[in-house]
This record gives C-alpha cells, sequence and structure tokens, in this order.
C-alpha cells in the first residue's frame, strides 16, 4: 500500500484565457491542498487567473504574459534560440520553486518541455477525446473545421479513416520543432506526433470512458479516465444563487430553452446568429454570454429573451429547461448531459465536435455545423427534438443514471499522490 502521509510541493499551470482551461485545474489544485498537499500556480497570465488569487494560492508568472491562446502561434513564429531561453527560464524558477511534479493541460506548447530538463514528471489533465485509443477504435470523425464543399463529396468512411491514421501518425512543424529544440537542450526523448506532446509522462482524461464509448488499454487504464470535472459555485462565490429574473422566466408558459456558448470571443459571432434566429421564434430563451459580449454589442430582443452574463450554479439549472444550446466544450457537455434535458451541439474545432457526437450517440442530442450554418438548420433541429421530445428524454435519463459521479477532481488528486509517491 502506498504511504501518501508525504504530499510533495506540486505546479499546477492553467490556461488561464479560457475558463475552461482553468476551472479543472484548480479544483485538482484546491482538492490537493485539502489533501495536505502543497500547491504553486504558474500563470501566462489571463482573464480568469483572478479564480486562482480568490482560492489563495501563490501564483509565479511565467514569460511571455497574457498571450492566451496564441501561445501554439509564439512558439512557431519565434526562432529556436529564442524558445530555448524561454525554456532557460522556466527551468529556473520550477528548481527554485522546488515542485516535485508539473501538472498542466496542452494549452502552453513552451511549457512542455521545460519538465524533461528538470526531471520532475509532467502530468497532463487533458480531454479523453485525445486519447489515442479514441483514434484507433475509429472513433473519431472528420473534423468540420477542415470540410469545404468539395471535400463534402467524399465519403465520410473514408475522411474518418485518414483523420484518425493521420493524427496518430504525422509529425507536422510543431513535432518536428520540438524534436529539434529537444536535441539542442540535450532531452533524450522523441516525440513520434503531437500527441506524444501533449501526454506528458503520465495522462489524466477529464472524461468517463463509457460515455466516450472507448475501451481501456494497458497504456491507457481506466483508471486513468477519471470522469469529468464540473465548474461550480465556489469559482464565483460573489455571486449569488438566487436570481428573480431567471425565476419568472422559467414560469412563462411554453417550452424553454438554454442558450451558453462558453466564454470565449471566437464563439460571439456564431452566439448571435444563434440569438437572432431564436428572437424570431416563440420559445422562452435564457441566453448567458460571459465576456462574449459587451454592453453595446447586444442587439434588440424580444421579451420571449433573458440574456445574463452569468447564470449562478448552472449546473442545477440545467435540469429545469426543456432543451439546451451549446457549444462542444467538455464542461459543457456534462452539464448538459448529467441535467437529464437533450440538447443541440454547434462544435467550433474537433473536439468539441467529438463532445457532441458523444451525446448524439446516446440518442441525446443534435448537431448543427458552425461552419455551413442556416438558421433553418437550427429551427428544424429544434422542432425535431420537441416533436420527439419523450424519446429524447428518456434517453437523456438513462444517460444521466449511467454516469459516474463528477468526482474527477478527487480521483485525479489520489492519482496525482499516487505518481508523486512513486517517483519520490
Amino acid at each position: 500500500m502506498i504511504n501518501t502521509d508525504r504530499k510533495p510541493l506540486i505546479g499546477f499551470f492553467p490556461g488561464f484565457f479560457d475558463i475552461g482551461e482553468t476551472y479543472h485545474l484548480i479544483k485538482i489544485a484546491k482538492c490537493y491542498q485539502e489533501q495536505g498537499g502543497k500547491v504553486v500556480i504558474f500563470s501566462h497570465g489571463g482573464d480568469y487567473e483572478y479564480l486562482a488569487k480568490e482560492q489563495g494560492f501563490e501564483i509565479i508568472r511565467m514569460n511571455p504574459i497574457a498571450r492566451g491562446p496564441d501561445i501554439t502561434k509564439y512558439f512557431l513564429d519565434h526562432g529556436d534560440e529564442d524558445i530555448i531561453n524561454l525554456i532557460k527560464e522556466q527551468v529556473s524558477i520550477y528548481q527554485n520553486s522546488g515542485i516535485k511534479a508539473l501538472v498542466q493541460t496542452s494549452s502552453y506548447l513552451d511549457c512542455l518541455l521545460s519538465p524533461y530538463v528538470v526531471k520532475v514528471p509532467l502530468i497532463s489533465i487533458i480531454s479523453g477525446t485525445l486519447a489515442p485509443p479514441y483514434y484507433k477504435e475509429n472513433i473519431a470523425t472528420y473534423p468540420e473545421f477542415f470540410e469545404n464543399y468539395l471535400k463534402r463529396l467524399v465519403p465520410q468512411q473514408i475522411k474518418n479513416r485518414i483523420n484518425n491514421w493521420y493524427t496518430l501518425t504525422h509529425k507536422g512543424p510543431i513535432t518536428k520543432k520540438f524534436n529539434r529544440i529537444a536535441k539542442k537542450i540535450n532531452i533524450t526523448k522523441r516525440f513520434n506526433c503531437f500527441h506524444d506532446i501533449i501526454l506528458g509522462d503520465h495522462t489524466l482524461f477529464c472524461d468517463d470512458i463509457d460515455f466516450l464509448g472507448i475501451n481501456p488499454t494497458i497504456d491507457y487504464p481506466s483508471e486513468d479516465f477519471i470522469g469529468p470535472i464540473l465548474s461550480d459555485d465556489f469559482l464565483h462565490s460573489e455571486v449569488s444563487i438566487g436570481d428573480h429574473e431567471i425565476e419568472k422566466h422559467l414560469k412563462r408558459p411554453g417550452k424553454s430553452i438554454l442558450l451558453t456558448m462558453g466564454s470565449s470571443k471566437i464563439m460571439k459571432e456564431i452566439f448571435l446568429d444563434i440569438l437572432n434566429t431564436l428572437n424570431q421564434t416563440d420559445y422562452n430563451v435564457i441566453a448567458t454570454y460571459m465576456d462574449m459580449l459587451t454592453e453595446d454589442e447586444i442587439e434588440k430582443i424580444h421579451d420571449n429573451i433573458l440574456l445574463k452574463r452569468f447564470i449562478p450554479n448552472i449546473t442545477k439549472f440545467h435540469p429545469r429547461v426543456d432543451l439546451a444550446i451549446i457549444h462542444g466544450g467538455r464542461g459543457t457537455v456534462y452539464n448538459a448531459a448529467y441535467s437529464g434535458k437533450p440538447a443541440i451541439g454547434i462544435p467550433l474545432n474537433g473536439e468539441q465536435q467529438y463532445n457532441i457526437e458523444s451525446l448524439s450517440r446516446h440518442g441525446v442530442a443534435k448537431k448543427v455545423s458552425k461552419k455551413f450554418f442556416k438558421k433553418e438548420n437550427l429551427l428544424n433541429a429544434i422542432e425535431e427534438i420537441f416533436v420527439n421530445y419523450e424519446k429524447y428524454l428518456e434517453n437523456a435519463k438513462i444517460l444521466a443514471n449511467n454516469l459516474s459521479k463528477p468526482e474527477g477532481d478527487k480521483k485525479a488528486t489520489q492519482r496525482i499522490i499516487e505518481i508523486t509517491t512513486q517517483n519520490m
């Protein structure tokens, strides 16, 4: 039996540019701290850094500051020596901090080589749709992001198989640059594809393995699929739970729809397209826009739509509406899955597409294209669900009852303790 009394100092590196890249690492860090572990947070800056500050964590800033999702572009656009200098800075900070492991997502490519120099375990917390078995079992589909009208003539099965093979074999400019820089700084590890980079030394997947529909393997056992980590109000402690406007809106006669597309400003255009479409219906809509819009960007809407910047305790709010319209972010998808209600997904990228398709395979959701968005397609999807509502509702309740408890933060903490103890 592993002795977990000695819990070393662990570094966490959230992607503070996006709330979905932030809250699960902060929740794991908080859980680890509650188990008696010591935590330090590393940061490139970003809009959601305050969530770590609210929890009282020590924060150490890393260069470059506040580049957000553009860090991949930064990595590719800068020369090897610039990146090597960054790595040297990071190595010095990690060594001075005394961390015994680094836990992070795949958000910041510039920081995925430093742990190999410091010789501390790199523990990646990523989506289960990035697990190699997901591709080896040919579950992943061809990302709509790469589609065009010509490619749509190619049979879907052929595109899917090419996509699965390509994902697990193609090096690309990022992988080639990683290998070149790794060799220059005497890192012996070689990366065969992009997956090798983001998987780290140990990989924990924030997904229910049965929800994904894949099988565990020796390299990716079921215990490494820690399950979902849902957001909750400890991240927004200043917001009260009650909202009289929402309660009043829910009492209106007719079907109710929740529109929630995350916090990224990238989703603004499609959010407004959806909002304008729903503005022409009689459905009772409650839409949360987070940081996507400013007050002057909110267009005139009818009284069937209630706009809220933030909906407190949204995990408990989901079951109270008849239908949710969502993007495919992992947290948003699981909020819908646990609600026991159907959903319509409009994914932004490949990972979100796979998340929505997982809901669809369980007979819970319809997918609507973002790239080829037409208001008629959205309205048809809504009508399809409401006309066959009992079927969708039954499937949604079955899924909600079969999902594992959303305790990914607790399971991740236990695995981190096991991994770091074995390395001590």
